[in-house]
Order: C-alpha cells, then sequence, then structure tokens
C-alpha cells in the first residue's frame, strides 16, 4: 500500500515537471512581411504573420524542383545541360556544357548552393523543357494544397506572374521533407559534389541557419532577389517532431528562425521531443494531437482564419470524446476534414481579394538578385500554356500579367 502510494506520488511530480517544461513560450515578433510556423505532421498553422500574403518566393522555389527530380526516377541518369542552362543567371553551380554529372548530384549541389543553372538543367532532364517543367510544378502545387502558388521557372528569379505564400511554401517542404533524400540533402553544410569523370568539386551551403547550432536544425533552403528580399525556409527536427518556418522578404531572418521554431517546440510535451525510433509509413500523415492552448496561441495574430480555428476546435473535441468505435472515429475525422478544406479555401480565397493589391507584382524594370548573389534577367520562355485559367486558382488569375 505504502509502495502505491509513492509511486502514485512519484507520477504526479513528473507529471507537474513535465506541464512546467511545456509552457509556451511569448508570441515572437518577425520583420519578415510574410511569415509561418507549420507543424509537419499534420501541416498545422501553429503561428504566423500575413502568411496567405502573396509574395515573389526567390529560391526557395527550388524545393518544388527537387521534389519533382526525386520523383522522375530520372536520378542516375546524366544531366542534360544545354546552353540554355549554362547561361542562366547567378547563383550558379558552374555547369560547362559536355559536363558529364547524374542528375542525383547535380541536384543536391543545386539545392546546397543554389545554383540556378543547375535548375534549369534538371528541368530540362525530368520534362525535356522548362515549360513543361513548370506545368508540372503547378500540377504538384494543386495536389498538395497550395492553391495560392503558380510557378513559372525552376530557379525562381523574379517573373511576372511566378509567386506563393509563406503558407504555401510551408505546406510544399512540409511534403518535401517526408521524402528521406530530401531530408539528407538539405540538412548538408557542405558536400563533394561526384562528376561521372570521377572529379569532384566542394560546394558549400547557403543556408547559415543549418550552422547556427541550433538544436535539430536540419534544412531546408534560402533565397533572395531585389524584388522577393531576404527569404527563408528553416526546418528543425526534435525526437519525431518536425517543424518548419518559412520567412518572405525578412531582413532579420537568421536572428527570427530559431525564435519562431523554439516558440513552435515549446507547444508540445517534452516526451515528444525525444529521440524514438521511427517507423516511417509513406504518403501517410497523422493527425498531431491538438489541445487548446496550441489553437489559443496559434491563431492569435490571425483573425483572417477564424473558420479554420472552429473547425480545428471541433476536431480537437472529437479527438479527446473519441470512442472506442474506430470506424466511426475515422467518419467523424474524414468529415471535419472536408469541412476544413472548404473554409480555408473560402478565407484564402477572400484574404486574397481583399489584402493583395495589383501594385505589389508590377513589372520590376530594375535587374535582380538571386539568392546571396548576382542580378536578375526577364525570362525569355512562352509562358501562355501555363498561365491558362484551368490552371490557375480563379481568385489569383488577376495577379497573372
Amino acid at each position: 500500500m505504502c509502495l502505491k502510494k509513492i509511486a502514485i506520488i512519484f507520477s504526479l511530480c513528473l507529471l507537474i515537471c513535465n506541464i512546467a517544461l511545456a509552457k509556451t513560450l511569448p508570441n515572437p515578433d518577425t520583420s519578415a512581411v510574410s511569415a509561418c510556423l507549420i507543424d509537419a505532421d499534420d501541416n498545422g498553422v501553429l503561428y504566423g504573420k500575413d502568411e496567405d500574403k502573396i509574395m515573389h518566393p526567390a529560391s526557395t522555389t527550388k524545393i518544388m524542383t527537387a521534389i519533382l527530380a526525386l520523383e522522375s526516377g530520372k536520378l542516375d541518369e546524366p544531366l542534360v545541360i544545354t546552353p540554355e542552362a549554362v547561361n542562366t543567371e547567378p547563383s550558379s553551380l558552374g555547369l560547362r556544357l559536355g559536363d558529364k554529372i547524374t542528375l542525383r548530384e547535380a541536384l543536391t549541389g543545386m539545392m546546397i548552393v543554389s545554383g540556378n543553372d543547375a535548375a534549369v538543367a534538371v528541368a530540362q532532364t525530368v520534362a525535356g523543357s522548362v515549360p513543361a517543367f513548370a506545368k508540372m510544378m503547378n500540377d504538384k502545387a494543386k495536389e498538395l494544397g497550395a492553391v495560392n502558388t503558380h510557378f513559372l521557372n525552376p530557379h525562381g528569379l523574379t517573373a511576372q506572374g511566378h509567386y506563393s505564400t509563406a503558407h504555401d511554401m510551408a505546406i510544399i517542404a512540409s511534403y518535401a521533407m517526408k521524402k528521406p533524400e530530401f531530408r539528407e540533402i538539405v540538412s548538408k553544410k557542405a558536400y563533394n559534389m561526384k562528376y561521372m569523370d570521377g572529379h569532384t568539386e566542394y560546394v558549400t551551403t547557403t543556408n547559415r541557419f543549418l550552422k547556427s547550432g541550433f538544436e535539430g536544425a536540419n534544412g531546408i533552403k534560402t533565397g533572395f532577389t531585389n524584388a522577393a528580399g531576404d527569404c527563408l525556409v528553416a526546418s528543425a527536427t526534435r525526437g519525431q517532431k518536425t517543424l518548419i518556418a518559412v520567412f518572405y522578404n525578412d531582413d532579420y531572418r537568421w536572428d527570427d528562425a530559431p525564435v519562431w521554431l523554439e516558440f513552435g517546440f515549446s507547444f508540445y510535451d517534452p516526451s515528444e521531443l525525444q529521440d524514438k525510433t521511427v517507423v516511417n509509413k509513406q504518403n501517410v500523415i497523422k493527425l498531431n494531437k491538438i489541445t487548446e492552448q496550441r489553437i489559443k496561441h496559434s491563431r492569435e495574430t490571425n483573425k483572417n482564419l477564424a473558420a479554420l480555428d472552429a473547425a480545428i476546435v471541433n476536431k480537437a473535441k472529437s479527438l479527446n470524446n473519441k470512442t472506442t468505435d474506430v470506424a466511426d472515429t475515422a467518419q467523424q475525422t474524414k468529415a471535419k476534414d472536408v469541412d476544413v478544406a472548404e473554409n480555408t479555401k473560402v478565407e484564402v480565397s477572400s484574404d486574397v481579394d481583399n489584402n493583395i493589391s495589383n501594385d505589389e507584382y508590377k513589372e520590376n524594370n530594375s535587374s535582380e538578385e538571386n539568392v546571396e548573389v548576382v542580378s536578375d534577367v526577364t525570362t525569355d520562355m512562352n509562358t501562355t500554356e501555363i498561365t491558362t485559367s484551368e490552371e490557375l486558382n480563379p481568385s489569383l488569375e488577376k495577379y497573372v500579367y
């Protein structure tokens, strides 16, 4: 009897300690024009600042380029290197006509140094042409639910009608981070890129966040153009929990990323952030535990998504009161997911119509830089087939020039 009492007291002490450790940090600030923090398990928004605002994505575009390359089935085939690829404006991987390198190696180099030449070569290898590849990018974005995104090129150099949102890019990055090979590539601080003739080229990452010492830092992509400003998609994993933060047009991206991610991890019980053996179930995204505290802090600054909040609250209550009837629970969750999707579509469409002006996407006649260097150019590709209304969210057609 005495041992039982001791065990109960010990359990209560552990519970109190866990609650204290899991205390949510104060809401973070950011200088970003748009930012979004999500849980990569279920894509739930933990925090944001104008996360559905239409933005220039710069080289964060290459996240989608990498996804399609990894899914192409051509990773070990030779890269197609054309004059168009070699002459693409920097930043550059330094590809030359006649180089022999596999798609896999070029893709790795592209993501580490943000090579625009490599991005064009990857697109042409996978799809035959840049316009054809851009169509694949838009189809994939639509499939993933990135409804406020439209791509025209594989590298992110500024082009009229090439845009995304912090929220959409977080969703795209979440999908990418479920691919082990993608995770491995974007976590590299440096790499010896191997050519087919046996020589290697040493490349180092543009992502200072990877070198920051932040616990669990493992990706993902930097970006910069004059139009986009400094951009960063950052990720960190602790135990089984991966969080993704996106910052668009943020002069203090290196400072903001660790603060936002630490804030996100504070939502979770410490037991969720301990290293455990993870069974990877491909293409299965499980709904993470949702708490009233998480909902409150997640949405304090996002009044435009009130309808989505209501749907999440209903889902949380459903999960808390679930019965042993698995079939009924699954059916209820599916029905609520439909409500969430419909509410999200309505709110996003409304937010875009009310808050985005055409002035944000007037053509920038000055030269622009991509990632940590150099100037942008006007893209000369034929984009007519890509910008048809059938392939765009109708509410965004007026933002495509």
